[in-house]
């Protein structure tokens, strides 16, 4: 079962925990819709969907062919995220007349929590920061293939960067790449073989260029209404339910929308504050979402991803946030209150997220 952040302080006891909660989710897009499992344990092995089984249609005495599903096993740890907050208590008791100033110091705490929450949950990358927890642009995006690199079976790729067409790449047969990049087949199931042994099958996958996908040309295009379409195609079984981007891109969203005789639409979010939609989707914009987070630094990449136990969901300990009273300091006339959270990220299915990065400038 997962339960969303704002759910969790509506069931909170805690007058101050259930303060902390709701500033976080307040000025959130993705801590207002992000659900998330509760864990026991300090990380979570699951088995990320990557190819259905198939099925035919058979006629009498016909031989049957098996087929089996596909999975990668995926292993998420919980990240421990938090800070102190101290105030000092000559301050507390002779300026709280005017402000509770406890209370503005938690309250700048857990902004900085929503903050480093949102970053990780973007830009998160265990590679070059094990305190991390893996963000969408890791786990949407893949691994992009190389030249002159030995590949083994199971590895999955998706072409270099620039040239993202949509789809991933699973080695069926080893061997090492070729120095040039192959003509990519981009038919779910089509195969190619490098000169040098290695042999791809193509999958579907969820990360886009707004550039041709062509061999040879390693830039992303122009944002199109287009391209933002084929971007909402890659998230399969249903919609999404987010478009996040950045304030650029939705700036330049909706001069598209203008241009095309239409504009965004706007409706209610679920704390009753006005929200803008593109299709029926939601488009929420975060400060991280950077504009040069892509293949090159002009470049600004758009999400998509549906949300919910088995797409993209939060990982937390059953507590999920916690607030300490340290009480007071040694060392200094001060109180320490300790705001902390186990948390993670998982995505469950490959084509529930998908990403399209597109030149800013």
């Amino acid at each position: 079962m997962s339960i969303s952040l704002a759910e969790a302080s509506k069931l909170s006891t805690d007058i101050l925990l259930k303060g902390i909660i709701e500033t976080i989710v307040k000025d959130s897009p993705i801590l207002q819709e992000l659900p998330f499992i509760q864990i026991v344990g300090n990380s979570l092995k699951y088995n990320r969907e990557s190819v259905l089984p198939t099925v035919n249609f058979y006629d009498v005495a016909d031989t049957w062919v098996e087929s089996t599903p596909e999975f990668e096993q995926v292993t998420a740890a919980l990240k421990i995220l938090g800070g102190d907050a101290d105030v000092d208590n000559f301050l507390k008791s002779t300026r709280s007349n005017i402000q509770d100033l406890e209370a503005a110091v938690i309250e700048q705490k857990a902004k900085a929590l929503r903050h480093e929450f949102e970053k990780s949950f973007i830009q998160g990358n265990s590679t070059t920061n094990a305190k991390q927890f893996d963000g969408i642009h890791k786990v949407a995006g893949g691994t992009a293939w190389t030249a002159s690199t030995a590949y083994v079976v199971g590895d999955v790729v998706v072409p270099e960067a620039g040239e993202e067409n949509g789809f991933r790449y699973v080695c069926t047969v080893a061997g090492t790449s070729h120095s040039a990049n192959p003509v990519w087949p981009t038919v779910e199931g089509g195969t190619i073989k490098e000169t040098g042994g290695v042999t791809w099958v193509c999958r579907f996958g969820g990360n886009l260029s707004a550039g041709t996908g062509a061999a040879g040309t390693p830039t992303p295009g122009a944002l199109s209404l287009t391209k933002l379409d084929s971007l909402i195609d890659l998230v399969r079984g249903a919609k999404p339910d987010i478009l996040l981007m950045s304030r650029l891109s939705r700036r330049r969203i909706q001069v598209l929308a203008r241009a095309a005789g239409s504009n965004l639409e706007v409706g209610q979010g679920k704390l009753g504050e006005p929200v803008q939609f593109y299709n029926g989707i939601r488009v929420a914009v975060s400060d991280w979402v950077l504009d040069n987070l892509g293949p090159s630094n002009n470049c600004t990449t758009i999400y998509a991803f549906q949300m919910g136990e088995g797409a993209v969901c939060g990982l937390t300990s059953p507590e999920m946030i916690q607030v300490e009273r340290l009480g007071s300091l040694e060392t200094k006339d001060a109180a320490r209150t300790r705001i902390k959270w186990y948390c993670s990220l998982a995505l469950f299915s490959t084509v529930n997220a998908a990403m399209l990065s597109w030149m800013s400038s």
